[in-house]
């Protein structure tokens, strides 16, 4: 029933156009959001976190457990999916930055950057080909793996708790004016980045060894190491999960062998060279996703995925 799951949210992401459009809007994250500031106003911040973050995800996993058997588990975890998934849409800001490349229209490139580097201490405009290239990969790896990675092993109430988690450790408390801890972040809060940081930290290396079998191997994995430093790059919270993405994006970058991939990575380059290095990571990153859907299909056929 989980394969089954995988294969139609997939095939909604690639060929449903309205599907696009409508998760372009972000409802669903801007909802949670809301909803947390608007119950911090009546039962305070801490109380609000932990009703948002906890009462959907236990209430799914009491209804459906591990798995979500039968038509109402499959047709709940399909919905789930749907609403967690991808919420910058990057499928579709990717293939906006190949186009722009492509026509050379430097605005609609720079428009695509802007979303990709949300969240991080990168200057859109000043991205280079391979921090742009990188974070293709990385967003494909926190936006679709990481929630179908939990999907697997805890159904859909560990997808759902996966990405409240990560939509909440990104939004500080409300706070009044005149509150000395401006700025600050609660104990709750930082315990929330700590927990996202343990979702990225087992699902890393499982893509990083799809990503090697996606692209060159052997380059990828003389490229395999933790790297703090980039991690921070692309928006990680901490060191520990900094590690995590650091690798993704390490390896990333080596198993993408295409002829000339590094030769303007650090210039100014035309767009049209510039769409080699972008259409590779965006073609690793779903040829990963297909090798992980076929490690379901086993994992599924030996019984060990129900």
């Amino acid at each position: 029933m989980k394969l089954l799951a995988l294969i139609l949210v997939i095939a909604f992401d690639r060929f449903l156009e309205f599907f696009e459009r409508w998760r372009a809007e972000r409802w669903p994250h801007r909802v949670i959001l809301d909803v947390f500031d608007q119950l911090a106003g009546l039962v305070g911040a801490t109380a609000a976190r932990l009703l948002v973050w906890l009462v959907l995800p236990l209430a799914l996993f009491a209804w459906l457990g591990f798995g979500g058997d039968g038509v109402i588990g499959w047709v709940v975890s399909v919905v789930v999916l749907l609403l967690v998934i991808t919420p910058r849409n990057t499928s579709q800001i990717n293939r906006d930055l190949l186009d722009g490349a492509l026509k050379d229209d430097v605005e609609t490139v720079d428009s695509a950057k802007r979303v990709l580097f949300v969240d991080t201490p990168v200057e859109p405009t000043e991205a280079t080909t391979r921090q742009t290239g990188e974070r293709i990969i990385v967003l494909a790896f926190s936006e679709w793996f990481l929630v179908l990675f939990w999907f697997v092993i805890a159904g859909p109430a560990g997808a759902l708790l996966y990405r409240l988690t990560d939509w909440l450790c990104c939004h500080a408390d409300p706070r009044e004016e005149s509150d000395d801890a401006v700025g600050e972040d609660s104990r709750l809060l930082r315990w929330q980045k700590r927990v996202h940081a343990l979702f990225v930290w087992p699902a890393a290396p499982v893509f990083t060894v799809l990503m090697l079998l996606a692209g060159s191997f052997q380059r990828g994995l003389n490229a395999w190491r933790g790297d703090p430093d980039l991690g921070r790059v692309h928006g990680a919270q901490n060191d520990f999960e900094a590690g995590s993405i650091g690798l993704i994006a390490r390896v990333g970058h080596a198993v993408i062998d295409v002829e000339r991939a590094d030769e303007c990575l650090d210039e100014n380059a035309c767009l049209a060279d510039q769409r080699t290095w972008y259409r590779a990571a965006h073609a690793i990153v779903l040829r990963a996703l297909l090798f992980g859907l076929a490690l379901v299909a086993v994992l599924t056929m030996v019984g060990w995925v129900p």
